[in-house]
């Protein structure tokens, strides 16, 4: 026969072990929820064709022209989950321009510096001209 004790053992460890189930499917529907959250450029070859023009067009919003489009490549170590461009060309006013973007397809994120003449213009933003605009919407 169970003594008293023992079933408040059981009781308890019942208790804890809902508690923790509904605790884990609380994590789970939040990370679903956060899960699906898109990157706006979902492959390497994207984000390479739109980081010239997303760049130009932050550029001209900020003041700065370009006397032709960018020149992007795809950056040394890029992998489909950790996406890496690079870009460079020159302002009318020959400044040199450098932009770097990335993207995290697991953490769902994307980041782009803007450096002219070395200096940075935009550090680390996680959206760029258009693409911003397209967000706010």
């Amino acid at each position: 026969m169970a003594t008293l004790n023992s079933v408040r053992k059981l009781v308890a460890a019942v208790v804890a072990l809902i508690g923790t189930v509904m605790i884990c499917a609380v994590l789970a529907g939040l990370l679903m929820i956060f899960e699906s959250e898109e990157l706006r450029h979902k492959s390497q070859t994207a984000l390479l064709a739109a980081t010239p023009t997303i760049a130009g067009d932050e550029l001209r919003s900020r003041g700065h022209y370009l006397e032709r489009p960018l020149t992007c490549w795809s950056l040394p170590g890029h992998t489909k989950r950790h996406m890496r461009v690079g870009c460079s060309g020159s302002t009318t006013d020959r400044k040199r321009v450098q932009v770097i973007g990335a993207a995290e397809d697991k953490r769902k994120e994307e980041y782009f510096t803007i450096l002219l003449n070395g200096r940075p213009l935009v550090q680390n933003a996680n959206c760029l001209g258009a693409d911003c605009r397209r967000k706010k919407d």
